[in-house]
């Protein structure tokens, strides 16, 4: 076979492996991107059994901040006339919710069906989240509730504030990039006002949208710490830069055919290996950077020492060269991507 053929088809072997690997356990967007808990991925909102019966429904949403963690802090005011029926508060309220006097909550723990498949691939398409929410395994929103409150007719005007969790979204040191709150309702809104929703000078980017779906009101809040995420953005794009150019020149390497440019070549696909999962957007276990990495590393310095000869053969001194060459690897690879991820 010729040679410049034989070590293309070597590279492209290489590749193939590197490839393969992305199946392993070792790899997946759990280790880039922090799961979110699945009772975070939920509405909030009121869902009445009668929504005609509700009239003046006005909402003010705003961000505490007084925890660690900010809350999602919604005052209610509506209007109930007619016979006696129940409402559902969305979601887990963090406080005690202090209803009008003469109205008691109940505790009942329900999954609410309907239309909220529609509602939350309507939602999903105008979020500017949408790509975070799935890597860190949220596909869609949970229409759940743990409190029924009686509406009765003998209380007309009901005035309470409930505070939730929003969703929160993390980068892998646990760095928050972004949180997200979606209010929804089945009654007629008169008034939805967002205050405090960001202290003025936050390098946040604040989204928020209304609009109905299904019959059904929808208002979603995102709070974005974007430079955050362009630095995310700016680290993948570094990557597959090296990963491109290390391709073009082992291939330009490979077609000059000089026996010295060869440990170039060993060089660049030793590169390849930490810029091709980031390309894949593919998440490394820190197991997988210390077993699987010099493992690869090892195979590259050893292709290029097969790309030495015309025929495929390797000799003992080869391996023992590409051990050395690997063992410079695992340095690296530890001082760069391994004891980062400690600090």
């Amino acid at each position: 076979m010729n040679r410049k053929l034989k070590n293309m088809v070597i590279l492209v072997l290489f590749l193939v492996i590197l490839f393969i690997t992305t199946f392993t356990g070792a790899f997946g967007h759990q280790y880039e991107w922090p799961q979110v808990d699945k009772d975070e991925g939920i509405f909030h909102g009121l869902i009445f059994d009668t929504p005609t019966n509700v009239s003046n429904l006005n909402v003010v949403r705003s961000v505490d901040k007084k925890e660690k963690d900010p809350m999602v802090r919604y005052d209610v005011q509506f209007t109930y006339a007619g016979e006696n029926s129940n409402m559902r508060i969305l979601g887990v309220p963090n406080r005690h919710v202090f209803l009008p006097e003469g109205v008691q909550a109940h505790r009942s723990n329900v999954t609410l069906k309907g239309e909220y498949d529609k509602i939350n691939q309507n939602l999903f398409d105008k979020l500017s989240t949408k790509d975070l929410l799935e890597k860190e395994g949220v596909s869609s929103l949970r229409a759940i509730s743990e409190l029924r409150v009686p509406l009765t007719e003998q209380v007309t005007d009901y005035a309470f504030t409930i505070y939730e969790k929003p969703i929160q979204l993390y980068s892998r040191n646990y760095d928050k990039l972004a949180d997200l709150s979606v209010f929804i309702t089945n009654a007629r809104m008169d008034r939805f006002t967002d205050s405090s929703v960001a202290k003025k000078g936050d390098a946040l980017k604040v989204n928020t949208k209304s609009d109905s779906q299904a019959g059904t009101y929808v208002n979603h809040l995102e709070r974005i710490e974007e430079g955050k995420l362009n630095k995310i953005s700016l680290r993948k794009n570094i990557f597959t830069i090296l990963f491109i150019v290390s391709l073009l020149g082992s291939l330009v390497l490979i077609w000059l055919d000089k026996e010295k440019l060869f440990y170039a070549v060993m060089i660049l696909m030793m590169i390849m290996i930490p810029s091709f999962y980031p390309l894949m957007d593919t998440g490394v276990s820190t197991l997988a950077m210390l077993l699987l990495y010099p493992l690869l590393a090892f195979i590259a310095a050893v292709a290029t020492k097969v790309m030495h000869y015309d025929q495929v053969k390797v000799s003992v001194n080869d391996l023992k060269q590409s051990l050395a060459f690997t063992i410079i690897f695992f340095i690296l690879n530890m001082l760069i991507f391994i004891l980062p991820r400690a600090f």
